[in-house]
């Protein structure tokens, strides 16, 4: 993992220079943390980007973000038990997160492309690397409270181990959050990890609810 670790890290690191470099043209630049916790399952997220100037609410910030991903849950194959087994994602993303005019009632969302790689302990080591993405919109309810609902999508032509180990690795989340700021919300959400196997296997690799904050400097 360290030498991914590295490999990820170097085109965050140039992007970091490239937004240092341009900042005298930029309002400001922007750090993004999305920290989770649950029994099953973490979930860490650092980004940095730029957010243009805008009215409270209505901006959108790219940015670039490394993202990590824990849990030691039950492992099931079409429904049967394996065991705690250590699944572990690890992913580079570029894209958007933001709010759109009026957000207590127009909301916002967020869209993300992933390169990332996914290891188990189990299921024969497994190993994929691939390109993903990420999405998930926030639906005002009232003020400052917004549901959310998302998903993150694998598929096997975009990983470069073809359908070796998995036609598809995905996840969906559904839950509530509340937005002190539109720049910081704090949330629970219901989450599902999950691959198709090349032998259209269902494989759930982690399930569960986890409370987390997300926000912007």
């Amino acid at each position: 993992m360290n030498s991914l670790l590295l490999r990820i890290s170097a085109p965050i690191f140039m992007s970091a220079l490239l937004l240092t470099a341009t900042s005298a043209h930029a309002q400001y630049d922007t750090l993004f943390l999305d920290l989770a916790q649950g029994d099953e399952m973490t979930q860490l997220r650092l980004g940095m980007g730029e957010t243009p100037p805008g009215s409270e609410g209505e901006k959108v910030t790219s940015m670039f973000y490394l993202s990590y991903f824990e849990s030691d849950d039950i492992l099931k194959v079409n429904k049967a038990n394996l065991g705690e087994q250590k699944t572990e994602i690890l992913a580079l993303g570029a894209g958007g997160f933001g709010y759109l005019e009026n957000p207590n009632l127009n909301g916002g969302a967020e869209f993300d492309f992933e390169l990332s790689q996914t290891r188990i302990d189990s299921l024969d080591n497994y190993k994929r690397t691939g390109i993903g993405f990420r999405t998930q919109l926030f639906i005002p309810i009232a003020a400052g409270l917004q549901s959310n609902i998302g998903f993150n999508i694998r598929p096997f032509f975009l990983s470069s181990d073809w359908d070796d180990q998995a036609q598809l690795e995905y996840e969906y989340q559904a839950g509530l959050e509340y937005a002190f700021t539109w720049d910081v919300a704090l949330y629970a959400h219901y989450r599902y990890v999950a691959l198709i196997a090349k032998n259209d296997d269902d494989v759930k690799l982690a399930e569960g609810s986890i409370l987390g904050i997300r926000a912007r400097f």
